[in-house]
């Protein structure tokens, strides 16, 4: 909070009170993606303050976007930030050191009670989030509005600025398409 603190004291007026506006008008939506995409509460404070520091950095660009294209940029910063925050921890989990006088044998033993089903779940997420991760910039906006942030057709639909009608025939495409790239890459590592 206090690197939050710093930079919103650092900037003009007219620029502080535009942050101080994004901070009360997008700290509920800020919090939702982190949590949905951390699901975690122990950081989410700290990836919030980061995510608005980011914003301070590009104050002078946000504030020629309308309402829609603010809530966007909002929107891809803090997810920005929650996905490099994910990525972080999975390095760190990787080149975790236990020491001879660490006692694993209780984690073994959970793992070993666990029916297999998250680690199935947790491969199927990967799976569909690396298939995701390789459609267009358009379509992955697209899953993500309508799947993760709940929004409504008629919401997606003035991002875009198209027809909220046409918003399920996309949603389709986008779908289909991810679930192609999964087959692809189910049936290349079954080779």
């Amino acid at each position: 909070m206090i690197g939050l603190l710093a930079a919103i004291t650092k900037l003009e007026e007219s620029d502080r009170a535009l942050v101080l506006d994004l901070y009360t008008n997008y700290y509920s939506l800020a919090r939702k993606i982190i949590f949905s995409i951390t699901h975690d509460n122990k950081d989410i404070e700290d990836l919030i303050n980061d995510a608005f520091i980011k914003l301070i950095e590009k104050i002078s660009l946000i504030r020629t976007f309308d309402s829609c294209k603010t809530t966007t940029y909002v929107v891809y910063t803090v997810r920005s930030i929650s996905i490099n925050y994910i990525k972080h921890k999975k390095v760190e989990k990787k080149h975790i050191f236990y020491s001879d006088d660490m006692d694993i044998a209780g984690d073994l033993s959970n793992l070993e009670n666990n029916s297999g089903y998250e680690l199935v779940r947790q491969e199927e997420l990967d799976l569909l989030s690396d298939a995701v991760s390789k459609l267009p910039q358009r379509k992955k906006d697209l899953l993500y509005f309508k799947y993760v942030l709940e929004m409504k057709d008629e919401e997606i639909a003035k991002i875009f600025e198209i027809a909220p009608n046409s918003i399920r025939q996309y949603l389709t495409r986008a779908r289909r398409d991810a679930k192609k790239l999964i087959q692809r890459e189910a049936s290349y590592n079954a080779k």
